[in-house]
């Protein structure tokens, strides 16, 4: 059944909204932290109008989805993933992650491996968010000794002016996911931050076997090039940076994106 705001519900009870656009061979878009699925809706039309079938998750204490205390960790959220999948009898998937969305693709794949997957897609995102002495490709300026700063937003640990603005075709977009952030209930989340932001997926990269293809871009205020560059070499895969993109090019560059997700799903 096709159709918006769908849900189901887990195996601990959640009930999970989703939608469910289009036919044809599946794309899964997974979001990032304090967003929802309608973070996807410029790529949504692209995808259905070029044959796709669009599957968008809202995750757990996440949009339109249920509010929970329990679990609240990144395992249980790629249990979720894994589980919304299975619903549905979804098959050559390519997976699409944003953010910590990527992160919850990994703990999927931790969990269960990639059976079904057949093409990994990851936006801006390190596999250990955490820098230390032998990793210098996490996330903006977090370490070990400045970690609870960081989390409770005491320490600055990236620089928010880098991020471009528009253009004019996301300014709803972003507006209402600025307030979507804003309203979000950060302190009652702060657990899966913190469960994400430590997390190391290093170890599961080599057991991914599918094609790949990391995004990255020129004003992200939170990774490196180099860094995604590793990532993509450790995927296998290929690293494209939007020159005029931040955090989240499918909205910043949401035309060049979707024209180079296309290509890399026809590849």
């Amino acid at each position: 059944m096709s159709g918006i705001g769908l849900t189901f519900t887990t195996s601990d009870g959640v009930r999970i909204v989703y939608d469910d656009l289009g036919s044809g061979r599946p794309v899964v878009l997974v979001h990032g932290y304090s967003v929802e699925r309608g973070f996807w809706d410029l790529q949504k039309d692209t995808l259905v109008d070029a044959g796709y079938r669009v599957i968008a998750i809202d995750q757990r204490n996440h949009g339109d989805s249920d509010r929970t205390e329990f679990g609240q960790r990144m395992s249980r959220h790629g249990q979720d993933l894994k589980e919304l999948i299975d619903s549905l009898a979804l098959n050559d998937i390519a997976l699409v992650g944003h953010s910590m969305g990527v992160s919850v693709c990994l703990a999927m794949f931790s969990l269960h491996g990639t059976a079904g997957v057949s093409k990994f897609v990851a936006i801006d995102q390190s596999p250990k968010m955490v820098n230390d002495g032998d990793w210098t490709y996490g996330s903006g300026k977090i370490t070990w000794d400045n970690l609870v700063g960081c989390l409770t937003g005491e320490t600055k640990w990236f620089d928010p002016e880098l991020e471009p603005t528009g253009p004019e075709s996301a300014d709803e977009l972003l507006k209402r996911s600025g307030q979507l952030r804003l309203s979000f209930p950060h302190a009652h989340n702060r657990r899966l931050l913190l469960d994400h932001w430590v997390a190391d997926w290093r170890d599961v990269l080599p057991k991914i076997k599918v094609p790949s293809w990391v995004v990255t871009a020129k004003y992200t205020p939170y990774h490196s090039v180099e860094g995604m560059q590793w990532f993509a070499d450790q995927l296998g895969g290929t690293l494209t940076v939007f020159e005029k993109s931040g955090h989240s090019p499918q909205v910043n560059e949401s035309a060049a994106f979707n024209q180079a997700l296309l290509a890399f799903l026809a590849s």
